[in-house]
């Protein structure tokens, strides 16, 4: 945990987000905060999870789960040309930010290239 403070500081200090930003991402970050699916968080402990797997060895590469809340605010820092990359893949970007944003649970994307699979689901 100590380690997303530090990104988060990072990303203060670079300009990417906002003291209020910061501020929400640090109480999503606390014990029976929003991340914690705490009731005022709305997802009901609901987690966004992403795999990434090597698809020549199969040996995992990502595999991240966040609270719903966090990926709420983070999904407004996707860099367009990561966005671009997507859509190059045949990943409609704008519909997985609606599943993050409405939390509905279930695979939302499933991308197999020569080099990766990727798996994002909401649980």
């Amino acid at each position: 945990m100590e380690e997303d403070r530090m990104q988060i500081l990072r990303m203060l200090e670079e300009g990417k987000i906002t003291s209020d930003d910061a501020a929400k991402l640090f109480d999503a970050l606390e014990p029976g905060g929003e991340a914690d699916g705490a009731p005022n968080a709305g997802s009901g402990g609901k987690r966004l999870l992403i795999k990434v797997t090597d698809a020549r060895t199969g040996k995992k590469k990502v595999n991240l789960r966040i609270p719903i809340s966090l990926a709420k605010i983070a999904v407004k820092f996707i860099p367009p040309k990561s966005k671009r990359k997507l859509a190059e893949e045949g990943v409609d970007v704008n519909a997985v930010l609606s599943q993050v944003i409405t939390g509905n649970l279930g695979k939302i994307v499933d991308v197999e290239s020569d080099e990766d699979l990727v798996q994002v689901t909401i649980e």
